[in-house]
């Protein structure tokens, strides 16, 4: 990744990955808006997704310039690995240099769903890496709960205020950082929930069928049952081609989430990564575990002494 102190053709910071923490909206605008119209006036794509007062600020003091601005659809921010993906297609499908305002929405959100969004932050670095794009993330200080701030600090490589930008001492390489997120144990699958073992690709088929039939009682509507039939496909094939030949499927559910977790007894796999970057499309590795993600409201891999566990979550109020 670009070194933040560079200087470059593209004006201060590009390619780069930054903070910003504001108390106010004079705060927010003192760096959003130069953010904004410097990028308008280099003839540079400026996409935005903030939330509704934010958005209303922008558009006012942008002005009629405002209507050169790509402001986000309604449901930008779905799931963290969505959003992701979403964020390295628009980086990528845009020729040179390009800016990104995103706010995380993080009102609502359960500590689980907390920590995935700020392994999203970190890795979302490296979903740029590669990019012409120059993203900034607002952070208000003022509602935000401060475990959710010091991530902030951990996640991007350069701060802002106002126009000013600076390196990050704070910040951890994304791989560090999302495992340390998977140090965080997964609670035990409730006792006596519906269970199936499967031996080898011939079972495959009843594997499918167990899972359809636990989705469809948990309420899960037709087209998440279709999403995860597909998860469980990839995670179960996953464990046969790369483990040890044999799983074990588990399958439970709770007021919000249907839960299916697929465990390989003699896998490996370094999770701090898995899934969460678009696969190389040269070869097929790697694609199962990209593809639960994308399909998933979330996906918890985890590799301990009792083998691979790839939990896949649905949410039943989707």
């Amino acid at each position: 990744m670009t070194d933040p102190r560079a200087p470059s053709r593209y004006g201060p910071a590009p390619h780069a990955h930054h903070l910003l923490l504001y108390g106010g909206d004079e705060q927010f605008l003192a760096a959003a808006l130069p953010f904004a119209r410097g990028g308008l006036a280099a003839g540079e794509p400026v996409f935005i997704a903030t939330t509704r007062h934010n958005t209303t600020l922008l558009r006012r003091h942008l002005g009629p310039r405002a209507d050169e601005v790509s402001f986000a659809p309604v449901h930008w921010y779905r799931s963290p690995a969505q959003t992701l993906l979403a964020f390295h297609h628009k980086a990528h499908d845009t020729p040179g240099p390009s800016r990104v305002l995103g706010e995380t929405p993080w009102a609502g959100l359960t500590r689980d769903e907390a920590r995935e969004w700020t392994r999203y932050e970190s890795l979302l670095t490296l979903a740029l890496a590669s990019t012409g794009a120059w993203h900034l993330c607002p952070y208000d200080t003022r509602v935000l709960p401060p475990e959710v701030l010091h991530a902030a600090q951990l996640t991007h490589p350069a701060l802002t205020s106002g126009t000013a930008h600076r390196p990050n001492p704070a910040h951890v390489a994304p791989a560090r950082f999302s495992a340390a997120c998977d140090t965080v144990p997964l609670p035990e699958p409730p006792y006596g929930c519906a269970e199936f073992h499967f031996d080898g690709v011939r079972q495959i088929a009843e594997l499918r069928s167990f899972a359809h039939r636990l989705a469809g009682l948990a309420g899960l509507p037709a087209d998440r049952i279709d999403s995860l039939l597909i998860c469980v496909d990839e995670a179960a094939a996953n464990a046969i081609r790369h483990g040890g030949g044999v799983g074990h499927c588990a399958i439970w559910s709770t007021a919000a989430e249907v839960f299916c977790q697929i465990t390989d007894p003699k896998g490996t796999l370094d999770t701090a990564l898995a899934g969460y970057l678009p696969p190389d499309t040269s070869h097929l590795d790697g694609r199962g575990l990209w593809i639960i993600r994308q399909l998933s409201d979330a996906a918890d891999m985890r590799t301990t002494e009792r083998g691979t566990i790839i939990r896949i979550r649905m949410s039943r109020r989707r």
